[in-house]
């Protein structure tokens, strides 16, 4: 009914802005949020210096998206929740919001560079250097991801998820590692040198991996004294290259 009323009320004056507003609200107690969209994005036309009917839409996108996303409609919640970035900016809640559909698309690189843009607007949210870390981790850029976690750890020491995101880096070094030394007993020591310098990268602060590939670089007879190392790790390169496990938001 209220729907209903407002209607006749701005079919007789079009430009009745509050009455686009009161429109809005009762479209949102519908849950008709697209709807309500419309209407506020026409009292914004006619006032568009009223930052109450700006930060409105903004929320009403926000719900909008959020539904969609619950919806499963990642393409859709992403649509909106990008024009809701483009009316606020300044809000880094929406453009978070993206990041999770891009991820939830599948769209990797495209959540890359947005997670790098906000990277560039000097964050100070660890969650999104571990995010990139992530990503960095499925493209197989282990230096760089151990760059954002590092930086992730600077802004908070005991966060759950760097600190396990950089102990599988670790495995994954120490696995590197071993398999270096297996390749450069077989004399296979170009393929050796390549372990190791993936485990360098890592876990650049292991200066033992340091003294492997100059041995091996150096003194091939040093490996086939001593072997390779013992020590195993939970992640063997062969699975680093070819398993890529999928970042979590």
């Amino acid at each position: 009914m209220a729907v209903l009323f407002f209607s006749r009320a701005l079919h007789l004056d079009s430009e009745l802005v509050d009455f686009y507003a009161l429109r809005a609200e009762a479209y949102i107690q519908l849950c008709d949020f697209s709807s309500a969209a419309q209407n506020l994005r026409r009292a914004c036309s006619f006032q568009p210096e009223n930052t109450k009917y700006l930060e409105r839409l903004t929320l009403v996108l926000y719900l909008q998206g959020q539904c969609l996303f619950e919806q499963c409609a990642f393409q859709e919640a992403l649509r909106v929740f990008s024009q809701a970035s483009a009316l606020q900016p300044g809000r880094a809640s929406f453009r978070y919001r993206c990041m999770a559909c891009l991820l939830a698309l599948e769209q990797y690189q495209d959540c890359l560079s947005l997670v790098t843009k906000e990277v560039k607007l000097g964050t100070t949210n660890a969650d999104v250097f571990i995010l990139r870390a992530r990503l960095y981790n499925f493209f197989q850029k282990p230096g760089l991801c151990y760059q954002d976690l590092h930086s992730a750890l600077l802004l908070d020491p005991k966060h759950p998820q760097a600190k396990a995101l950089l102990q599988m880096m670790v495995d994954q070094a120490q696995q590197a590692r071993q398999d270096a030394g297996i390749l450069a007993v077989q004399g296979k020591l170009q393929h050796a040198l390549q372990c190791i310098n993936c485990a360098i990268e890592n876990n650049p602060l292991d200066p033992c991996l340091f003294l492997f590939r100059y041995c091996v670089a150096r003194s091939p007879t040093w490996v086939l004294l001593h072997g390779p190392c013992s020590s195993g790790g939970s992640l063997c390169l062969g699975s680093l290259k070819s398993s890529r496990p999928l970042p979590r938001p």
